[in-house]
């Protein structure tokens, strides 16, 4: 199963060099997120934006979610 910002990438006929030189980000890490080994879902919020302005999504297209009922894949909002 790939992830989706492997299909982004790919869809955007971007390599991993490629997109990796215009977040910018080291291509190991690029290479990590891909083969989720590190958690896109716990990477920079400024990494993964960039992510999605030049792969032109959102920021929720590339995180992933196993089981959109899981609790811990839950979004946490504040207790008021």
């Amino acid at each position: 199963m790939s992830c989706k910002l492997q299909d982004r990438r790919k869809a955007a006929g971007l390599s991993q060099s490629q997109l990796a030189a215009k977040i910018p980000m080291p291509v190991r890490t690029l290479q990590h997120l891909e083969r989720r080994s590190s958690d896109i879902n716990k990477a920079a919020a400024m990494t993964v934006f960039r992510m999605a302005v030049v792969l032109d999504c959102q920021v929720e297209d590339l995180l992933e979610f196993d089981d959109p009922k899981d609790p811990e894949d839950e979004l946490l909002l504040p207790m008021f």
